[in-house]
């Protein structure tokens, strides 16, 4: 199956779950650009009812999808489980792969080897420094070996010890309005009055960003 998200990329690779006790919960906006952001478009980006938004508990994510597809992406990275939820059907469907650019790092000092564990492809990561992204400190660290279809860059929040933008193909991720604080536990979990999709002849178990 496939959904029509440019931001997203789905791997075979699990969301990244180091020890995380001391990083804190959150929720924040997703915002996508083309490499031209700005703080006008910033604005009228999430200001727009297709926002995607992101939840993160722990080692346990929560990608709502804005758009047209409605679609939920669970992931637990201590299961080592993904789930796609579709509400209007109320249906879900296992996956057999998670979010490659989203992931938590242990320490957001020396995160290279996080981001190289949660990347599908070669990282020759470098740490460039700290940088300010949307009113928050981060650490920023570079992929020397970026091609045109892969991530030129990772910024990491010092506080919630996640990633928070990315560069790379043509495109910029932003995480906007990031509130710290605990998180409900439904958000993570499958909802008990959903069934499982039928399969479908010729799909798959993962989700393109194509």
């Amino acid at each position: 199956m496939k959904i029509n998200a440019a931001f997203l990329t789905v791997t075979l690779l699990m969301f990244v779950a180091p020890a995380v006790c001391s990083a804190q919960d959150f929720s924040a906006d997703v915002a996508l650009s083309d490499g031209k952001m700005n703080a006008a478009s910033v604005k009228a980006d999430t200001a727009s009812h297709d926002l995607s938004k992101l939840f993160v508990s722990q080692d346990k994510v929560r990608l709502e999808m804005g758009g047209s597809t409605r679609t939920v992406l669970l992931l637990n990275g201590a299961e080592q489980t993904a789930y796609a939820l579709f509400p209007s059907k109320k249906e879900y469907e296992p996956l057999a792969g998670g979010l490659s650019e989203y992931f938590r790092v242990s320490d957001a000092e020396n995160a290279c080897s996080d981001w190289q564990k949660a990347s599908a492809q070669k990282i020759d990561c470098e740490k460039v420094g700290k940088e300010v992204v949307d009113g928050r400190q981060t650490i920023k660290y570079r992929n020397k070996s970026a091609s045109d279809v892969s991530i030129a860059a990772v910024w990491i929040d010092l506080k919630v010890k996640f990633v928070v933008k990315w560069d790379g193909a043509g495109s910029s991720v932003e995480l906007r309005n990031i509130q710290e604080g605990k998180q409900a536990a439904e958000l993570f979990a499958l909802p008990s009055d959903y069934d499982i999709t039928k399969p479908r002849k010729g799909s798959n178990k993962g989700f393109s960003h194509r």
